[in-house]
């Protein structure tokens, strides 16, 4: 009897630790998202854009027009000078910085990225504006991008 349960034990254990080994991990670059957190949550995906990601070749690409690809994006509306933040999800990797600007016209302001609560200012002139999203990590560096309204 003392034997059985031993040997129970012993198949219980080996079982449970096979179960750890099996686990699927996801090192592609995350998904981002941007957030408006007054009052709706509405959350839009950004565009992949340039991505070099060192864990795996296969999720690497380049985008030559920046402002093509964010033209194409659902339009997220928000106030001028609104907070706003940014989802980060899926994907196995440690943030070293993430950089947030605005692009109107080819004038570039770059906006403060506030790490402790994943979020940012918009700036304060009405207009139509492309989200630019720089993601530097252990496992690469990855662009996204968005279209955004003012009004």
């Amino acid at each position: 009897m003392n034997r059985s349960f031993k040997v129970i034990l012993g198949l219980l254990f080996f079982f449970t630790l096979t179960g750890c080994f099996g686990e699927n991990y996801d090192f592609s670059p995350p998904t981002v998202s941007v957030i408006n957190p007054n009052g709706s949550n509405e959350q839009e995906e950004l565009a992949e854009a340039n991505i070099e990601w060192e864990y795996d070749k296969k999720y690497n690409k380049e985008t030559e027009d920046l402002v093509s690809l964010a033209r194409k994006q659902n339009k997220m509306y928000f106030n001028p000078g609104q907070r706003v933040e940014i989802s980060m999800e899926n994907g196995d990797f440690n943030p070293n910085g993430i950089m947030v600007s605005v692009w109107q016209n080819e004038k570039k302001i770059d906006l403060k990225y506030q790490k402790n609560d994943q979020s940012f200012y918009l700036p304060k002139e009405k207009g139509e504006y492309i989200i630019v999203v720089d993601l530097h990590a252990d496992s690469g560096d990855a662009q996204y991008v968005g279209n955004i309204v003012m009004q």
